[in-house]
């Protein structure tokens, strides 16, 4: 693919994504339909069903690009030592209010389900990694799924608590009481050989 389709490409994606959030800010989610989308943007459909197959795939893939970054800042922490580093909470808060209208949208726009199916997928990569790092010996992997449904539901509870409350206090603050709350019976029960 050359420069210029590569850069075309991403210009689309972008202007429908930022489409998106607009139509979001104006009216709720779940009246806002691909050709609306497409109208406002001026993107062909032809164009989104090139890059996405509905209005869901085009907020998941903005939900992914977050996650690729968290996912970059949160690396070296995952796979330092195995008492997992409370500063990734604090990463996680910090990128929800640096990026805070867009969370306001996603609370606000009532697609806790879409959300949470993702923030699953999330929170089991980022499982998959920490336990991979580690060499932590998982003898029954199928209860390894109450586990991300645990992290994924708290993490995401505590977040839209958060952003629904305006952001009373910063990321630090948020992240130390998440990971005081979480880490020390995670960490227990992933370092004991229990699963």
């Amino acid at each position: 693919m050359s420069k210029d389709l590569d850069k075309r490409v991403e210009r689309s994606r972008r202007l429908l994504m930022n489409t998106l959030l607009e139509l979001m800010a104006e009216e709720p989610y779940s009246k806002i339909s691909v050709a609306h989308i497409c109208e406002r943007s001026g993107v062909a459909r032809p164009t989104f069903y090139l890059h996405y197959r509905s209005k869901d795939d085009l907020l998941k893939g903005y939900i992914e690009s977050m996650f690729m970054q968290f996912y970059e800042q949160i690396d070296s922490y995952l796979t330092k030592s195995p008492n997992a580093d409370p500063i990734i909470a604090e990463i996680m808060f910090r990128q929800w209010s640096d990026n805070a209208t867009f969370a306001r949208l996603l609370v606000e726009a009532d697609i806790e389900a879409l959300m949470l199916t993702e923030f699953k997928r999330y929170v089991g990569r980022i499982m998959e990694r920490y336990i991979g790092a580690h060499s932590l010996p998982i003898k029954d992997t199928s209860l390894m799924n109450y586990v991300i449904d645990f992290l994924a539901g708290a993490s995401f509870m505590v977040i839209v608590r958060w952003v629904k409350d305006g952001f009373p206090v910063d990321a630090k603050e948020i992240g130390a009481l998440y990971a005081n709350l979480v880490r020390p019976g995670l960490l227990q029960v992933l370092l004991s050989g229990k699963l």
